[in-house]
């Protein structure tokens, strides 16, 4: 007898999405066939046009920003952002308790209400500065989180691996600051949630649920551009001063001055996570393993002895 290579042809097969698990390892010996059929969902080739290329790379992201304004504009469906409302007002008490310890101070507790509001005690030297640098983290501290949230968002684990850290840092926070009863039930709750989504949903649905997560940080400061300009805000229904005002107060100039440099802050962090995301291997590597993979499913050599 001799061997004979016979050539088959077989046409790469139609990946439905909707089979990519997530995180990888749940996958166990798949977890390479996943990272696989992750990176061909999201190829595009040259012929695409920028806007094709933007829609196969960001459909999550984009499917997120339409669902978050039209929820923001229909009244009887405003409900479902109230647990991404109170998310984000945990990230902006957050944030002033971030700066606090980073200027040498402390944090004292977080209070998060259910009207969505919230409210950071915090300690400092005394320093104006200090304080001034305190109140001001509120928005921007929020603004730097949903950029570098929209940084990893087209890696094939940033989106799983990132709702297990935040849950980790929210259950954390519940038992070192938070000091209401609401706060700390509502946000041990909601930290549970991301953690068994982000074990058990598939990579697509981990993409959608982060990258709403990401929308909501990002234009935080754009959805409370009133409370910025405004001459009073309110926590738990009582009248309080402005973020802007605070600073105002420790460092001079307008309040509206500060409001606006927040908003233009938030607006250029959200811009550099829109067009500077990381892609894991870059797209360039996902495109060439992508063509590789199509031509060893369209051309495949098997030896068989004749």
């Amino acid at each position: 007898s001799s061997d004979r290579l016979i050539h088959y042809k077989m046409k790469a097969p139609i990946l439905d999405p909707d089979e990519i698990c997530a995180p990888p390892e749940v996958c166990g010996p798949d977890a390479e066939e996943s990272k696989r059929k992750h990176l061909i969902a999201h190829s595009t080739n040259d012929n695409d046009s920028w806007l094709t290329k933007f829609v196969k790379r960001d459909k999550q992201l984009l499917v997120a920003i339409a669902g978050m304004v039209v929820l923001m504009n229909i009244q009887k469906l405003s409900y479902v952002l109230y647990p991404f409302k109170i998310f984000s007002t945990w990230i902006h008490e957050l944030s002033h308790g971030t700066a606090a310890i980073m200027v040498g101070g402390g944090i004292q507790k977080l209070l998060i209400y259910p009207d969505t509001s919230g409210l950071a005690w915090t300690y400092t030297d005394g320093s104006e500065w200090k304080r001034g640098v305190v109140a001001s983290a509120g928005y921007t501290g929020t603004a730097i989180l949903g950029m570098i949230m929209l940084l990893f968002r087209r890696t094939h684990r940033g989106p799983t691996y990132g709702l297990i850290a935040i849950g980790v840092v929210i259950l954390l926070s519940c038992m070192l600051y938070v000091r209401n009863t609401f706060g700390v039930v509502f946000l041990s709750i909601t930290a549970i949630i991301l953690g068994v989504c982000a074990w058990k949903l598939k990579a697509r649905q981990v993409g959608y649920l982060y990258s709403f997560l990401a929308a909501t940080c990002s234009f935080n400061a754009v959805d409370n551009i009133s409370e910025l300009y405004g001459s009073v805000g309110y926590v738990n229904g009582q009248p309080a001063t402005s973020d802007a005002h605070t600073v105002a107060e420790y460092w001079g100039g307008a309040y509206t001055t500060w409001a606006t440099l927040w908003l233009l802050f938030a607006l250029m962090c959200s811009a550099i996570g829109l067009l500077l995301a990381f892609d894991g291997n870059t797209y360039k590597q996902q495109q060439k393993e992508t063509n590789n993979m199509q031509v060893h499913c369209d051309d495949t050599i098997v030896a068989t002895p004749v």
